[in-house]
């Protein structure tokens, strides 16, 4: 009497209206990867377009008050305006890029860093639009971070709550305690799905169980709630799958 192969957890179980969901899921695959191309697209076209309104008040403003300083009558066709420029068409895409590298100038500098705080600080304080404010650019700050300079030497795992479950950390230093004398490993634990907030943990070295993941591994399946799998996990799984078959 041959045992029947058990389930690895987690493995999707069958289900009603097989052929329905058959037939659809072309089309969810398609839904997939189509609608984050157009979201993000969408964003960036909105974006462009409100610092490109944003920028032509500037630049109207700042015609305006020359023609004022010149004495010329606004509607005498010697004003100078936007659309007598050359190359007016090409301030389109200009304008909003001038503007993120202004604004990116602006906040390097330890006065610009001041007003960004403040304007976070003050965006934080508004009930109900303060919390969308501060997840959209907590979910920006990890994006952007994930595409920086590597800061993290390697990813490690971290036992907790109880044996047998493991948390994803990221390996920042490695130093001399000089307490216990040991060799002692620091290690970063980021929440999922924000990374941007976590804690950190001093472990002895030799209780530090290192990944084998990769710093963009790693990454992926904190941001997605551990949805996005590393390749090498997936590549056990479906092994398993198609053995117990």
């Amino acid at each position: 009497m041959t045992e029947e192969p058990i389930d690895p957890i987690g493995r999707p179980r069958d289900i009603r209206h097989s052929r329905l969901r058959k037939t659809l899921k072309p089309f969810l695959a398609g839904m997939a990867t189509v609608i984050p191309v157009l979201a993000t697209g969408w964003i960036v076209v909105l974006v462009f377009r409100l610092l490109h309104k944003i920028g032509l008040a500037i630049i109207n403003g700042f015609l305006k008050a020359l023609n004022s300083l010149r004495g010329v009558d606004p509607e005498s066709e010697s004003t100078w305006t936007i659309e007598g420029f050359p190359g007016d068409d090409f301030l389109w895409l200009f304008i909003p890029l001038a503007l993120l590298f202004l604004v990116g100038l602006a906040v390097t500098n330890r006065p610009g860093k001041k007003i960004s705080r403040w304007i976070d600080d003050t965006m934080g304080r508004i009930p109900l639009f303060g919390v969308i404010y501060a997840t959209i650019k907590q979910f920006v700050d990890a994006v952007r971070n994930l595409g920086g300079p590597q800061k993290f030497k390697g990813v490690a795992y971290v036992e907790y709550p109880s044996p047998g479950c493991r948390l994803i950390g990221f390996i920042t230093g490695n130093f001399s305690d000089p307490q216990t004398g040991k060799r002692t490993t620091s290690i970063f634990i980021p929440t999922s799905p924000n990374p941007m907030t976590g804690f950190v943990v001093l472990m002895d070295d030799n209780k530090v169980f290192e990944s084998d993941m990769t710093l963009e591994e790693a990454g992926k399946m904190i941001l997605s709630a551990g949805l996005v799998a590393p390749v090498s996990f997936g590549g056990e799984v479906e092994e398993k799958t198609t053995s117990a078959s």
